[in-house]
């Protein structure tokens, strides 16, 4: 596999999306239905922390002219955050816990049309090949240690904020 940080993100998102697909395909299941959504909240927690505290610094320092976008980004990943850290609190049995997971689908989709078919482009281009693998080394070191339930990410956005503010 590939060190490119693009390739290692779309990598994320591929597994993303063929967990949402599971958990789809489990309608009548609770006890698939939330194993998968344990596996969704995971992957989002860590692909969030990743292009948070790596990928989105890096483009802003590259391309000032997607500071914005960026800025739009982190919060959507606060939105997906929020809703995983309600999911890990919930069973398949409350009320709301398909209402709350599709939402998060459905953002998370969008998010991701957005970042493979507007900036991944322009960041490719503007950063190069060797700047991309450096960039994947990183997220491949830091994927290890990364925060893996919603509560601990949070806390890491919450205290990171502060410390920039």
């Amino acid at each position: 596999m590939s060190n490119d940080a693009i390739v290692l993100l779309r990598e994320d998102h591929k597994e993303v999306r063929r967990l949402f697909r599971a958990y789809r395909e489990s309608a009548g299941d609770d006890a698939a239905r939330e194993g998968t959504v344990e596996r969704i909240v995971e992957a989002l927690t860590v692909h969030t922390y990743l292009e948070d505290e790596l990928v989105y610094p890096k483009v802003r320092e590259q391309l000032p002219a997607l500071a914005g976008e960026m800025r739009r980004a982190e919060q959507e990943h606060h939105v997906a955050d929020l809703l995983c850290e309600e999911l890990s609190r919930m069973s398949s049995g409350d009320e709301e816990y398909d209402a709350k997971v599709l939402v998060l689908i459905d953002a998370v989709e969008r998010h991701i049309e957005e970042e493979e078919g507007s900036w991944f482009p322009q960041v490719r281009a503007a950063l190069g090949r060797k700047e991309l693998q450096e960039l994947g080394e990183r997220m491949l070191g830091v994927r290890e240690t990364a925060p893996r339930k919603p509560e601990r990410a949070g806390v890491l956005h919450r205290v990171a904020d502060a410390l920039e503010g």
